[in-house]
């Protein structure tokens, strides 16, 4: 069992921006550094490019604050043991309680706190995904950008279903290593992320108001995208032809079009592609035309989205 001090927490959320505090500590200031605030495991993993795992379980000793400026991301929190209260920027505090979720999109960089009582045994598992981060081209990523598409952020709760929390369970004990564990943690990983999700989308989302100017940059950005879709392409770049920040546009883009940016343009690819097929390309030529590396990748998605397998539609 590991001793945490408040450097010690400092030290473990320099990454994610957070900041710890001890509201109400009364003791000497001249060792607060060095108090130990909790005991037990934390441990972090990176599940894929994007998506990060965190796994803890301790025992609090003091109350105290987690705060920060959080970066545009979207975070899935099950707290099997214990209490917590959220509050993002300026909104009413939202409570965590055990067996329970709570998710938190945030389009643009907003504060977050949470207060976290003293005497009590802390379960927890925390994965985040950052969009700038994640391979750009996934339904994962389409999906959060769905949830990010609100002004500021959301904090929301949803229900964990048993079979899930039974699922988490064995990720905070586990004695498996290697490749069986890594596969077990994104198992379970993606299953958190499709629940929180859901609840996410059953909730309505304030609409995104765009100007006659934005919609003319956003077409600018869709006819690139259509002209050329073979090119390899960053959110970034697309956001300076549009004159937007890339997270503005990732939101106004799926207000217009009802599709992530990379969505759409995956939609593109296979619609080409499948252009090229009908007249006798192989495989690889029309995977590699609009901008697959690897044909691999490219036979799965193309088999998601028509049903069949790229060799037999020409």
């Amino acid at each position: 069992m590991t001793r945490f001090t408040l450097s010690d927490f400092d030290e473990l959320g320099v990454r994610a921006g957070f900041r710890y505090d001890l509201p109400g500590y009364v003791g000497p200031t001249s060792s607060v550094e060095h108090l130990c605030i909790a005991e037990g495991r934390v441990q972090e993993y990176s599940i894929r490019p994007g998506v990060k795992l965190v796994l803890s379980d301790i025992v609090s000793h003091h109350q105290y604050v987690a705060a920060a400026a959080s970066t545009p991301q979207f975070s899935a929190i099950v707290m099997l043991q214990g209490r917590a209260l959220a509050q993002l920027d300026a909104n009413e505090a939202t409570r965590l309680v055990a067996q329970g979720g709570v998710s938190i999109a945030c389009r643009d960089a907003i504060a977050l706190a949470a207060l976290h009582p003293a005497g009590q045994r802390l379960r927890s598992l925390n994965i985040s995904f950052n969009p700038a981060d994640a391979a750009a081209d996934t339904p994962l990523a389409d999906a959060v950008s769905k949830v990010m598409s609100a002004r500021g952020g959301r904090l929301q709760r949803w229900g964990v279903p048993a079979h899930l929390l039974q699922s988490i369970e064995p990720l905070m004990q586990s004695a498996w290593q290697g490749t069986m564990h890594s596969l077990l943690l994104e198992g379970v990983s993606l299953q958190v992320l499709a629940h929180a999700l859901a609840g996410c989308a059953q909730a309505p989302a304030r609409a995104t108001r765009i100007s006659a100017r934005d919609r003319q940059r956003l077409e600018q950005v869709r006819e690139r995208l259509h002209s050329a879709p073979g090119a390899d392409y960053t959110l970034a770049e697309l956001a300076e032809l549009a004159c937007m920040s890339p997270s503005t546009l990732r939101v106004k883009f799926q207000a217009v079009y009802r599709r992530s940016v990379f969505g759409w343009l995956r939609e593109r690819r296979l619609e080409v592609a499948r252009d090229y097929l009908s007249q006798g390309w192989s495989v690889q030529q029309a995977a590699h035309f609009v901008g697959y590396r690897h044909a691999t990748n490219f036979a799965t998605a193309f088999r998601q989205r028509y049903g069949i397998a790229p060799s037999e539609s020409n």
